[in-house]
């Protein structure tokens, strides 16, 4: 979901084939990304792929601390939790745009599960016309796999030489901060499941 949010400009009025790879534009290690038109004009399906080193736990912890985005997550993205009930969280997110463009809200209700790995998220509000999709975080070793796939209509025109400078730059600091992200959370576990020392005579 969080990626989804920062590449809202890739699935603008753009030439687009029946599909396309970020994977080889962007040069991501373990990560691809494909756009495919739908049979609902001005609707994208986004899927993304990408392998984290962590816990299923672990990632998920990151992922959905949506109390925290803020506090890691590049400074063209703003979030606040508006309302929360359980696992069901009501999001409110702008994507910060250069002048003279408009920025880029959405309002999310998000259904989440930590211990299934799984979210589920749809657009109640904002200024776009469809935000939604799921994500799904599986184990595979030492490393985490995480598979998101999300339905995007902005309804809004950029110049194409706008989005792929703008979409490539935000995608690598996205990608990085929550790469980083979860490194430190990881890191942080790993020292306090470390046995303490005795104490000496």
């Amino acid at each position: 979901m969080l990626v989804s949010l920062m590449l809202l400009l890739i699935l603008c009025k753009v030439p687009f084939s029946s599909e396309f790879s970020y994977a080889e534009v962007l040069r991501l290690e373990n990560m691809s990304y494909h756009i495919m038109d739908t049979d609902q004009p001005g609707i994208k399906k986004y899927t993304m792929e990408a392998d984290f080193k962590g816990t299923r736990d672990q990632v998920c912890g990151v992922i959905c601390d949506y109390y925290h985005l803020n506090t890691y997550m590049p400074k063209e993205f703003d979030s606040k939790v508006l309302k929360q009930d359980s696992n069901r969280i009501t999001l409110n997110v702008t994507l910060d745009i250069p002048w003279p463009f408009e920025d880029l809200k959405s309002i999310l209700l998000i259904n989440y599960d930590k211990d299934k790995g799984k979210a589920r998220w749809k657009l109640i509000g904002g200024n776009i016309k469809k935000n939604d999709g799921t994500i799904e975080v599986e184990q595979r070793g030492e490393t985490s796999h995480v598979v998101q796939t999300t339905y995007l209509d902005i309804g809004r025109y950029y110049p194409d030489w706008f989005i792929v400078i703008y979409a490539r730059s935000l995608t690598y600091k996205v990608m990085r901060a929550m790469r980083a992200q979860i490194e430190t959370e990881t890191s942080g576990m790993d020292r306090r499941q470390e046995p303490v020392p005795a104490a000496g005579p």
